[in-house]
C-alpha cells in the first residue's frame, strides 16, 4: 500500500485503463467521422440517380413521340404506293 491509500499496480491498472479509454473515444470519433462521409456521399448518389431517372423518363416520352411520327410516316407511304398504283394500271 502506498501513502494514497493504493498499490502501485493499481495506479498502472488505472493510467493504462484510462489511456484505452481515451484511445476508444478517439477510434469511436474517428469512426463517427467516417459515417458522416458515406452518409454525404450516398445523398450525392441519390441526387444523381434522380436526374438520371428524369433522363430516362425524357428519353422514353421522345422515343414514344418518335414512333407516333415514324407511324404517321409509314401510313404516307402505303398511301403513296397506292396511288402510284393506281396511277400504273390506268
Amino acid at each position: 500500500m502506498s501513502d494514497w491509500g493504493f498499490t502501485v499496480e493499481e495506479a498502472i491498472i488505472g493510467v493504462l485503463g484510462m489511456g484505452l479509454l481515451g484511445m476508444l473515444g478517439i477510434f469511436l470519433q474517428a469512426i463517427r467521422s467516417d459515417i458522416r462521409a458515406v452518409g454525404t456521399r450516398l445523398d450525392r448518389v441519390e441526387e444523381r440517380l434522380a436526374g438520371i431517372e428524369a433522363t430516362q423518363a425524357e428519353m422514353g416520352a421522345t422515343l414514344a413521340e418518335h414512333g407516333r411520327l415514324l407511324a404517321q410516316m409509314m401510313g404516307h407511304g402505303e398511301r403513296i404506293a397506292a396511288l402510284e398504283g393506281g396511277a400504273g394500271a390506268g
